[in-house]
């Protein structure tokens, strides 16, 4: 009754252009923390096996997730591409973290976020100096306010890191906090932070560190900011996160697509209300339908008397109030409506007005937002 559809071409040829974004030899972090912006990791990641170089994932939790994954795909014989594909932890190791996450952490070869001296010092405790290094990134706060070390701080951190045998630097990063907005002053402040971080600290001159600081919106629109590596989410999902105007046309090719049931079709008179609140009254007599989806699958409340559903060519709006499991639109110009019918609640075609980022406009917020607020009970399918 409540499906989505997960495009394999559209995510690999999201991949593809963001990579052709970057000069050759640049590495493509394909970020799939959040249940890969709610299309499921486990879908997402053998789509892009051999055009992603890393994964990143928000918690230890995911990274455990996906890892069986990648290790069986990594081992197929008739793979020809068996390179590893590391996975990298942006919850970085902290003082009084989960020790089992530590030793997991170690066990798997997971590429981990050191941010602090304390978490540097409580993660050397737990760690195993029989097995190899724990591989781990430092993270540089440049001006985003949220993790990572100062960069007045950085070059101690850094050396405690390479004094110890335990920890192996695999790489070096910052996040921008707003590379998607017009004007990117702060953004070009930020890297020149985190440049003269590298020329301090020489690790420019270093080739088997990794510096990373791209995020989609860095990736189409600074490319000074590439580096070694770009991480991209919103943009291998099919989105970007800047205005229209702030840089050239992207082909990005949304990759989900949620199909509803219309569950019942009746009339509602003239004057008559529905949905909680009496939050919509008929203006005439009208045909309309219920619809199994809701808050909980992801549609959010704020969307109710202003969102559209699509049936072929036509656009069906919302009226009254979003419910938890339930949602009524107007099939007015509907011809023939009948239960069992199917409509789409969020779209995978990139002019569409129920689509990700029309939502997130209506709601006031963002695709990440829309997509990643489908619930469970959605049904996930690759096609």
């Amino acid at each position: 009754m409540l499906r989505a559809y997960i495009n394999r071409k559209n995510l690999r040829h999201n991949a593809a252009v963001l990579k052709n974004h970057c000069e050759a030899g640049t590495r493509l972090c394909v970020e799939v923390k959040a249940d890969a912006y709610g299309h499921r990791a486990k879908l997402v990641a053998p789509c892009l096996i051999d055009l992603a170089d890393m994964f990143a994932v928000a918690s230890f939790e995911e990274a455990e997730e996906i890892y069986p994954l990648l290790q069986n795909l990594r081992n197929r014989q008739d793979r020809q591409d068996r390179q590893d594909k590391p996975v990298l932890v942006h919850r970085p190791l902290f003082a009084g973290m989960d020790v089992r996450q530590i030793e997991l952490a170690q066990a798997r070869g997971f590429h981990c976020t050191i941010c602090s001296q304390e978490g540097l010092r409580y993660a050397a405790e737990q760690l195993d100096g029989s097995l190899p290094a724990l591989n781990v990134h430092l993270q540089i706060d440049t001006g985003m306010g949220r993790l990572g070390c100062p960069d007045q701080d950085a070059i101690a951190l850094l050396q405690l890191i390479e004094q110890d045998k335990k920890f192996c630097l695999r790489g070096v990063y910052t996040h921008f906090a707003s590379a998607d907005e017009d004007d990117l002053s702060f953004t070009h402040k930020q890297l020149g932070l985190f440049q003269n971080f590298l020329t301090d600290s020489g690790l420019d001159q270093r080739s088997d560190i990794l510096k990373h600081t791209a995020n989609t919106s860095a990736t189409l629109r600074v490319p000074q900011a590439h580096f070694d590596m770009v991480r991209c989410g919103i943009g291998i999902y099919g989105y970007r996160d800047f205005t229209e105007g702030a840089a050239e046309p992207v082909d990005l090719l949304p990759a989900l697509r949620i199909e509803a049931t219309l569950i019942q079709v009746k009339t509602l008179k003239a004057g008559h209300s529905c949905g909680y609140g009496r939050a919509f009254i008929a203006p005439r007599d009208m045909t309309i339908g219920i619809v199994s989806v809701g808050y909980n699958d992801g549609l959010l409340r704020s969307l109710s008397n202003r969102a559209v559903f699509r049936y072929g060519k036509l656009y069906l709006p919302i009226i009254g109030r979003v419910s938890m499991d339930l949602t009524i639109i107007d099939l007015t110009l509907v011809p023939g409506p009948a239960e069992g019918m199917k409509v789409i609640v969020i779209d995978d075609q990139p002019d569409s007005l129920c689509n990700a980022a029309a939502l997130a406009k209506q709601a006031d917020t963002i695709p990440n937002e829309i997509l990643t607020s489908v619930g469970n009970r959605v049904k996930r399918e690759l096609i």
